[in-house]
Order: C-alpha cells, then structure tokens, then sequence
C-alpha cells in the first residue's frame, strides 16, 4: 500500500507539471481559436506563449510550412479582438532561445476584423541575425580603407583640438584664456543694445505721435485732413487747368485764338504789327508832324519853340496891360 501510494503521488505530480509546463488546464470554460500566416516562424514551437497587451492570453497548438507562407495556430483563452492595423509577429524571449507569439491588436477606433482564421503576421527580427549582420558589417568596414580614413580623422580632430587648446582660429580665441576677443563681442553686444534701445525710443516717439513719420501714424488725422484737403485743391487746380487747357483748345480767348487752327486772329496781329512798322518808319524817317519832332532835324522844334516864346512875351504884355489898366481905373475912380 506504502509503494502504490508512492508511484501514485509520482504520478500525480509528474500529471501536474506536465500540465503546467505545457501550459495546458483542465478545467478551461472559454476557448478562443485563430490562425496567422507568418512569413518566417523563426523557430516558434507548439506551447510556447501567446503574449496580448503583456500578458499571456492563450498558447501556440500548432506550427506548419505550407506554399503560402507558416501557418501558426493559437488557442486564446481571452477574447481578442482584432482591429484594421493590428500586428502579429514572433519576439525572442531571450538570447538562449525561447519565441513567443506576440498579438498587437490595432486602433479600437477601426473596423473589427471579422475572420480571424486568416490574419497575417509580419517578418520577425531574430537578434542572432541582426548581430551577425552587424558583426559582417563591422568586419568588412575594418577590411576597407574605411579605418585609415577613420584614423586620419582622428589624427585631424587631434590636430584641431591641438589648435583650440594653443588660442587659434576663432573657436580658440573664444575658449583661449584671453579675453579680447571676448571683449570684443562683449562690446558688440553693447552696442547692439544700445542701437536696440534706440530703435524702442524712435518706435515710442512714433507711437506718442512725434515727429513728422509719428504724426502720420498717430491717430489724430489732423495731418491726413490736410493732406486729404492739398490733394482735393491739386485736383481742383488741375480740373481748371483742364478747364484751359480745353478752351484753349477751343480757340476760346485771346490765347485760345491764337493757339487754334484758324489763322485770322494772328494775321490781325501781323497786319497790327505790321503797321506799327510802318509808323516807327515814317517816324524814324521824319515824316509828318511827330516825326518831324521825332527827327535830328530842330528846324520845326525851333519854329515851335519861337512860337512858344513869343505867346509867353504875349501873355506878359497882356498880364502888364491888365494891370495898368485896374490902377488907371482905381485911380480916376478916386475923383
């Protein structure tokens, strides 16, 4: 009795790790089946894990090749559900060995995927592969003029660093323990501010309205009505000028007559002058009476000059006599 309750307890815990180990229950109410095809399994095995959001949700059941790609069935024991977007793909669980079969589900704001005996999994990453891809590349970078190139960058940042730390070149005069370059910037910096705090003092004096630019911002229109009324006299003297311009073309006018097609206005004015030509002639040659006065010849400005003379010794005659006549007169008058 001893040796049977024995072997049955054997039994019995070799039943429960077994059970445990392979993932399986025996007591499982909701199962949930699906089946991907995966473009490489990458060593995926029956029962190794089926991971959702982090957590194991069920368990692989089986893993074939076939023509289309590897088929991967799962039994779930949670209800995934599957969206538009969702990714399926097989992650290494360590560097030893070890897959496990990772189900990301998609935007729960897309469409659900109805049939999910048909989905698709993505190419898996195996890290062996990638190190070994990695190792080759390193490998044949180090096969190449690549790492004497590599050195005699080295050797350049080595020489450059060199620079820095003996003060040359413009980087090393800013790291160099002298400071006038420092200095320098530090003056140009002053000076930037300055010319800043200068440009804020023209754009306050703008903004108060001073100035003449400043009165033309501002928002008094004092300058704008006075520039709107300048504008509308210009306008005003221009649609007078036009107002001319127009009868003169007219032949309005004086000027307008002498201005247009019609000729007669002017040749009046050349019969005018034409004329008075003739007259400055006449005088200029001594003909008639003014020109006679006009002329280098004083004869008729002799005669009248006598003429003049003797009227003036007429009148004193005359003057005389009319005053002895008024005392003859008072004097008898007295008797």
């Amino acid at each position: 009795m001893a040796v049977g309750a024995l072997v049955a307890a054997v039994f019995a815990g070799l039943a429960v790790f077994t059970i445990a180990i392979s993932g399986k229950s025996l007591f499982r109410k909701n199962v949930f089946e699906m089946e991907a095809v995966m473009p490489d399994a990458m060593g995926l095995r029956a029962n190794d894990p089926v991971i959702a959001r982090g957590t194991t949700v069920g368990s692989v059941t089986h893993v074939g090749f076939e023509r289309d790609g590897v088929h991967v069935r799962a039994r779930l024991e949670a209800p995934v559900e599957f969206h538009e977007g969702y990714e399926i793909v097989v992650v290494s669980t360590s560097i030893l060995g070890g897959r496990q079969l990772v189900l990301k589900e998609g935007d729960p704001a897309a469409p659900v995927v109805a049939d999910v005996t048909s989905l698709r999994g993505k190419q898996p990453s195996d890290l062996m592969e990638d190190a070994s891809a990695a190792v080759a590349k390193v490998r044949e970078f180090l096969d190449t003029d690549a790492l004497d190139n590599f050195r005699a960058f080295s050797e350049n940042l080595k020489t450059v660093g060199a620079r820095i730390e003996n003060g040359e070149g413009t980087l090393g005069k800013l790291l160099s323990s002298d400071d006038a370059l420092y200095s320098d910037l530090a003056a140009a910096v002053a000076d930037a501010k300055d010319a800043i705090a200068d440009l804020k003092s023209i754009a306050a004096r703008l903004e108060a309205g001073e100035g003449t630019i400043g009165k033309l911002l501002s928002s008094d229109d004092t300058v704008y009505r006075n520039l709107d009324a300048a504008v509308a006299d210009a306008k005003d003297a221009i649609a007078d000028l036009k107002n001319i311009a127009d009868r003169l073309e007219k032949g309005e006018g004086t000027l307008g007559k002498l201005l247009s097609s019609d000729d007669s206005a002017y040749k009046d004015l050349a019969d005018t002058l034409a004329n008075l030509r003739s007259i400055t002639d006449r005088l200029e040659k001594g003909e008639g009476t003014l020109g006679r006065l006009l002329s280098s010849d004083d004869e008729l400005y002799r005669n009248v000059n006598g003429t003049v003379t003797d009227a003036r010794e007429l009148l004193d005659d005359m003057r005389e006599a009319n005053t002895l006549s008024t005392f003859t007169s008072l004097l008898f008058s007295g008797f």
